[in-house]
């Protein structure tokens, strides 16, 4: 950790005064603040809290009271903001593109209603991002017990990191579904989903619950439901991801009055895909439910 530079804004832009007697007790106390009354500092009060046991275990208490400071600060409910790269030694210049490419994104996502609309996802992804932007500093290439463990944790924060990014967007785009064509014959919707989730968000049950209103509205003779994954995991397990997602959708239309029996539903993995791509990748656009009125 570079003392000499590192900075963090709160509710003033201050310097973070980092503790070189940092203790396990120290992280207790932090960890057990009260709730500030906000979802998303919450959140981020129990992920610093967790990087700083972390960094205690491995016995980084440099960085263990970095972590510290930033979940006591949140904990007491300021504006915590995610690392900037440049004010770390990263000597990687790979990593440190990378961070810095990735982090107007993240910062774009928590402004565009992430840190209200989905605070637990949101402060993951901060969380892990500041992880990240941590073990890309101390690096591999630097020798000691302390970074034996570098090449995991770093690899880890970033897939962590990446995969909150991708649920968030993944919402974003779950608030966008509206009915995507109509024809005289025909109405389809599309719910979306994060990866590798089945369960219906409270966005999408609320975007079901238009649908229903709309079948009320044009009492189609029947209703086919279909569902889908993007190419991530097996083509076994996407099978069966596709069936339960189907099902749900199929379930909370059952139970907002819509008769199963004019109910088609059936499920085809990675079958069809909206957006081609090659195998094992992550495509929020794949991850989708089709209901079509007939």
């Amino acid at each position: 950790m570079n003392l000499s530079v590192k900075t963090m804004v709160t509710g003033a832009v201050a310097a973070f005064a980092l503790s070189a007697c940092t203790t396990v007790s120290s992280i207790d106390r932090v960890a057990e603040m009260g709730s500030s009354g906000n979802e998303f500092t919450d959140a981020l009060h129990a992920g610093y809290v967790e990087l700083a046991y972390k960094e205690a275990g491995f016995y980084d208490w440099i960085d263990a009271g970095f972590f510290r400071d930033k979940a006591e600060a949140a904990g007491m409910g300021e504006v915590v903001l995610p690392e900037d790269p440049n004010m770390w030694s990263i000597d990687d210049e790979a990593q440190l593109a990378e961070l810095n490419a990735e982090r107007p994104r993240l910062l774009a996502a928590l402004d565009d209603g992430g840190r209200t609309d989905f605070p637990v996802v949101a402060a993951m992804a901060q969380t892990s991002y500041d992880c990240w932007v941590e073990e890309a500093e101390e690096g591999p290439e630097h020798n000691g017990p302390v970074a034996d463990h570098q090449v995991r944790e770093l690899g880890k924060c970033r897939a962590d990191y990446l995969t909150a990014m991708e649920e968030l967007t993944a919402e974003e785009i779950m608030e966008e579904v509206v009915m995507v064509e109509e024809t005289p014959t025909a109405t389809e919707f599309i719910v979306y989903f994060g990866w590798d989730v089945a369960e219906l968000s409270p966005l999408a049950q609320s975007f079901l619950s238009d649908v229903v209103d709309e079948a009320a509205t044009q009492n189609p003779a029947a209703i086919s439901i279909g569902g889908y994954t993007d190419t991530s995991g097996s083509a076994e397990y996407n099978i069966q991801l596709s069936e339960r997602r189907a099902d749900n959708v199929a379930a909370y239309l059952a139970g907002q009055g819509v008769s199963t029996s004019i109910m088609d539903v059936r499920w085809f993995g990675e079958e069809d895909l909206a957006v081609p791509t090659e195998d094992n990748v992550r495509e929020p656009n794949n991850r989708r439910v089709e209901i079509t009125f007939e």
